[in-house]
């Protein structure tokens, strides 16, 4: 069993109420644990790279240009950070490339993908299947998790803890703000926690100072936080072929 101990305890400049359920000692036994259930254990996480979710299966043709644009500025962000990305629309099994491929191989591959980058980087505008498992399989190994929102479009607030929240106006004219976060993010290496009761995704510095990863991104870059709003529209996306239902659709 994981021991949870009082930061402050430990560290004189913790921020007070963080409770450390995850060091980097003890998050390096849990990951190889969680590998070894899915048959990972031969994947290595490389510090330096990032798995960057996009929606394919349902996404319109008419918005599919737009989403890989989006896609392509997020790379060349990470890219100036220092950090490299993985496209899953770039690979094989893709659905725009390849539809035989069997549903258990493509979870096993993205997984391994997924496992084996030390970020969790996407926009999250479109609903998908895939993107909610790929963003909580994130969460459940303990990468950093940055997932990007649209400021014009409200989304699902089914939002998973210990990840980072950021939104914009205009992502291609802020993208230089977003290196910035990439760049501090390095800093860190990542663990789990509590903040005053709140499951938070932490971060450990060289030095073993620790902090709540998420408030410190938050408060570093206030005017990026995302911030919920329930009167922001959804974005409606009209089904083409509603003769599918075996039910009559008006």
């Amino acid at each position: 069993m994981l021991e949870i101990w009082n930061a402050a305890e430990h560290n004189e400049n913790a921020e007070c109420g963080i409770k450390v359920a995850l060091n980097p000692e003890g998050r390096s036994e849990y990951i190889n644990f969680l590998l070894s259930l899915d048959g990972l254990s031969h994947v290595q996480e490389d510090r330096g790279s990032a798995y960057c979710p996009i929606s394919l299966t349902s996404t319109p043709d008419e918005l599919k240009l737009l989403i890989k644009r989006r896609q392509e500025v997020l790379k060349q962000v990470l890219q100036k950070a220092g950090i490299t990305a993985y496209d899953p629309a770039t690979s094989p099994f893709s659905p725009d490339r390849d539809l035989s491929v069997q549903p258990n191989e493509v979870y096993l591959v993205d997984s391994g993908k997924i496992v084996g980058s030390r970020y969790f980087v996407g926009h999250n505008i479109l609903p998908s299947t895939g993107y909610g498992i790929e963003a909580q399989k994130a969460v459940q190994f303990n990468r950093i998790p940055v997932i990007l929102m649209d400021s014009r479009i409200r989304v699902s607030r089914m939002q998973p803890p210990r990840s980072i929240y950021l939104q914009y106006v205009n992502f291609e004219e802020q993208a230089d703000d977003f290196v910035k976060v990439f760049e501090h993010l390095q800093h860190y290496e990542p663990g789990m926690g509590f903040n005053n009761g709140i499951p938070v995704l932490l971060g450990f510095t060289q030095s073993g100072d620790v902090v709540d990863l998420e408030e410190s991104v938050y408060k570093k870059f206030p005017h990026l936080q995302y911030h919920y709003n329930g009167t922001t529209p959804i974005l409606k996306v009209r089904a083409e072929n509603p003769h599918l239902f075996y039910e009559k659709v008006n």
